[in-house]
C-alpha cells in the first residue's frame, strides 16, 4: 500500500478522495490530511508518504509555494489538483518537478491515471510495456484521459530552450515521467514524434531568423541548437527544401 500526503487547501476533496480510492480498489491511502504548508512539511519529516497531491482550492500559487517548500528537503512525486490552467503556472510547476498538474474540478479519472504513472515509475524492475499497455495507462473505463496539460509542459519547455541539448529522456527525468510512455502520450496528442516536433521548431526559428535579421549562419544554427553548422544546412535543406542561404535570398527577393 502506497501513503497519499494529501495536502488540502480546498477542505473539501477528502471524503471524495477515500471514496475513490476505495471504489477503485487502488494500491493508493491517504496516509494523513493536512490544510497548510507548515503542516505538510512537518508530516514528510516524521512519516513515509510515496506521493504528496495538494489540492489548491482554486489557488495555484499557494499550491506552488509547498511545492517550492518540499523541494528543499524532498524529492518525492507531487500531483497539484485543482490549479488554474494557465502558461506561467505550468511552467513553474515544470521548474518544481511536478509529476503531474491538474487544472480543473476533482476529475476521478485523471487523478487515478495520475496515480497508477507514478506506481509504473515506483517499480523499476517491471518488464517495459509495448504500445497497448502504454495507451492503457492514459485510459480508464474506456474513457480517454485528457493529456494536453503535460504536453503544454513539454512543449513550453521546447520553445524556451530551443538553444540547448535537448533530449524526450532529459525532460522526462524532469517531470517524473517514465521516457518511452511520454513519447508515445506526446504522439497520440500531437500526431508527431517528439524529435520531429523539436525539428520543426528549431527549423521554422531558423526560417524566421533568415527571414528577419542579418545574424550569421553560424549564429542562427547555434541559436536553434546546433554547435555544427555543416549539419544544421544538411538538416534545413532536408525539410526547406533549400539551403539557409538560397531561403534567405528568396525571402529577401519576395519581401
Amino acid at each position: 500500500m502506497h501513503n497519499i500526503l494529501l495536502v488540502d487547501f480546498s477542505s473539501s476533496v477528502f471524503r471524495e478522495m477515500q471514496q475513490l480510492l476505495r471504489r477503485s480498489k487502488s494500491e493508493y491511502a491517504i496516509g494523513k490530511r493536512v490544510a497548510s504548508a507548515q503542516c505538510a512539511l512537518s508530516a514528510l519529516s516524521e512519516q513515509q508518504f510515496t506521493v504528496v497531491l495538494i489540492s489548491t482550492g482554486g489557488c495555484a500559487a499557494a499550491g506552488l509555494w509547498v511545492c517550492h517548500h518540499i523541494r528543499k528537503i524532498s524529492q518525492i512525486p507531487i500531483l497539484i489538483m485543482g490549479g488554474h490552467d494557465h502558461f506561467q503556472l505550468v511552467r513553474k510547476a515544470l521548474a518544481y518537478q511536478v509529476s503531474d498538474y491538474l487544472p480543473g474540478r476533482f476529475n476521478a479519472s485523471a487523478l487515478l491515471n495520475s496515480l497508477n504513472r507514478i506506481h509504473f515509475r515506483l517499480e523499476p524492475d517491471q518488464p517495459k510495456r509495448n504500445l497497448s499497455s502504454l495507451r492503457s495507462l492514459i485510459q480508464l473505463e474506456g474513457k480517454q484521459v485528457h493529456s494536453a496539460q503535460v504536453i503544454k509542459i513539454i512543449k513550453a519547455y521546447v520553445l524556451d530552450h530551443l538553444s540547448e541539448d535537448i533530449t524526450l529522456k532529459k525532460i522526462s527525468d524532469m517531470v517524473h515521467f517514465n521516457c518511452a510512455y511520454l513519447g508515445q502520450k506526446f504522439k497520440l496528442e500531437e500526431n508527431m514524434s517528439f524529435n520531429d516536433y523539436l525539428l520543426q521548431q528549431r527549423m521554422e526559428k531558423a526560417k524566421l531568423l533568415l527571414k528577419s535579421t542579418d545574424m550569421r549562419i553560424y549564429e542562427i544554427a547555434a541559436e536553434v541548437g546546433y554547435m555544427d553548422t555543416d549539419w544544421f544546412y544538411k538538416k534545413f535543406r532536408a525539410y526547406a527544401g533549400v539551403s539557409p542561404n538560397a531561403y534567405r535570398k528568396q525571402k529577401a527577393f519576395t519581401a
